[in-house]
């Protein structure tokens, strides 16, 4: 009997293939619902799983990736004058002095470069930190890990961040800016009177944070990405891939079943070591994807290709729509839907229209407060960035054109085609003054441009025919 057991137990344990794992990347859906109701605590947490998502889901990066590079950031510099109706000639020359100077130091801002960077960080993590880093050379951006800061307060509308010194190690010491370094110093040696509770260290105005989340103070400086409720897809996706992983090995596995002779007591009449043996050769002789069984019962084969397919293909699609919908972006952006094409730039017009509300005056202020900063002795300026994407610029541009007729900016026009205040302002005169481009690039005459010539008696237009018609031989004699 004893032996009997031990057949019974040694037959249990024989294992062929294994199953899929669960597929939700170590994140459950429930858990993450939790989650996005308490951004205080769980922001840090989010932002690392919307940067580990971006990495495995490819719909969820595409989101992010459009929205980054939705618009063109184009822009314009304007004076703030306290009385541009009776403005002195003697302050037109340091005007134009400033305009220039201006329009360089903005040029190494570089924000048509650097506002798609911190536009992706910012869907990605829900808030981006960014140090300025500046020197005779240029500007440049350090970013600062999201799990290391908190959004402090809002000045001018712009969000400044405090940096959790505790964070700093004798290892990452040298990758932080001066400024971080010598707070972490501070604290090492016991000076923490400056500090918020004993540890976090308001950044100067070099350092700014970017979220388009309004709540952001309220929820003690943590924000959530902006389409943080799409992870919840996200992980749908993943574990009906997973499941579907799971059905092609079903599709393709093979049970082949050794049955074992007994009495009719139910004892084997072989011993177990043999069929040990017999079952070891069997599975060393099977291909990939079979498993072998060796019991005393009769077993039935059941075909399990195709089991559950159609359910697991019909989910997928399912959750692959509700992602788009979640993230309130049209699925036909990335070849996934047949709506019209009307559908299509609608929704378009309401992504484009979302970031004109909210991005675009962030930056706006953030911009406009260096430049203020940078021009306390001369002229104040600011920038505008225009209202524009790159699927409505020929439109834009149109528009625009159609405007100067009625007294419309030229340099909105110039901004329009994608110049910066930079490049209309050095190509222009650089064309003009200095290569006599109109000179060189003499327009070919047509029956448009012609002004006469000696041969027809300095009448203008095209030469008379040497038949006229009878309207035209009356209009002659009219003259």
């Amino acid at each position: 009997m004893l032996e009997h057991s031990k057949f019974a137990s040694a037959s249990a344990n024989f294992k062929g293939s294994s199953g899929g794992n669960n597929g939700a990347r170590g994140m459950s859906e429930s858990r993450l619902k939790t989650m996005l109701q308490d951004p205080a605590k769980s922001a840090v947490q989010v932002a690392g799983l919307s940067s580990s998502m971006k990495q495995v889901n490819g719909m969820y990066k595409r989101i992010i990736k459009y929205m980054s590079s939705l618009l063109t950031f184009d822009h314009v510099l304007y004076p703030v004058l306290t009385n541009p109706m009776k403005i002195k000639s003697s302050d037109i020359k340091k005007t134009q002095e400033s305009f220039i100077q201006t329009a360089i130091f903005l040029d190494r801002l570089n924000p048509k470069y650097n506002l798609p960077i911190f536009t992706e960080k910012l869907f990605t993590t829900g808030v981006t930190y960014q140090y300025k880093l500046e020197d005779s050379k240029g500007v440049v951006y350090q970013d600062i890990p999201t799990a290391f800061c908190r959004v402090g307060y809002e000045e001018d509308g712009v969000y400044r961040f405090q940096f959790d010194v505790t964070k700093i190690s004798d290892a990452n010491f040298e990758v932080f800016p001066k400024e971080l370094q010598n707070a972490y110093t501070s604290y090492k040696n016991g000076q923490t009177e400056k500090l918020i509770d004993g540890r976090w260290y308001q950044v100067s105005d070099k350092g700014v944070a970017f979220t388009i989340d309004t709540d952001v103070l309220a929820n003690g400086g943590m924000a959530l990405p902006p389409i943080a409720n799409a992870l919840i897809d996200a992980i749908k996706i993943e574990n009906a891939k997973d499941k579907m992983e799971d059905t092609d090995k079903l599709d393709n596995s093979k049970i082949v079943h050794s049955k074992i002779e007994t009495d009719d007591k139910g004892r084997p009449l072989m011993e177990l070591p043999v069929v040990h043996e017999y079952h070891n050769a069997l599975k060393k002789s099977l291909p990939e994807g079979s498993v072998a069984i060796t019991n005393p019962f009769d077993t039935r084969g059941i075909t399990l290709n195709g089991t559950g397919k159609d359910g697991k293909f019909s989910l997928l699609d399912k959750t692959s729509e509700q992602l788009y919908k979640g993230a309130g972006v049209s699925p036909q952006l990335f070849a996934d839907d047949n709506s019209s094409s009307q559908a299509l730039e609608r929704s378009i017009q309401v992504d484009c229209q979302w970031l004109y509300s909210f991005l675009l005056p962030m930056f706006t202020n953030y911009y406009n407060y260096e430049l203020r900063k940078a021009s306390k002795k001369t002229v104040i300026w600011k920038v505008k960035f225009l209202n524009i994407s790159h699927f409505d610029r020929d439109e834009a541009i149109k528009t625009a054109k159609d405007q100067l007729s009625f007294g419309g900016s030229r340099m909105e026009y110039l901004a329009y085609c994608g110049m910066t205040p930079l490049e209309f302002a050095t190509m222009l005169v650089f064309e003009q003054q200095i290569l006599t481009i109109d000179d060189l690039m003499i327009a070919k005459q047509t029956s448009h441009t012609m002004s006469g010539n000696e041969a027809q008696e300095k009448e203008k237009g095209r030469p008379q025919s040497e038949k006229p018609t009878d309207t035209t031989v009356r209009i002659k004699d009219a003259e």
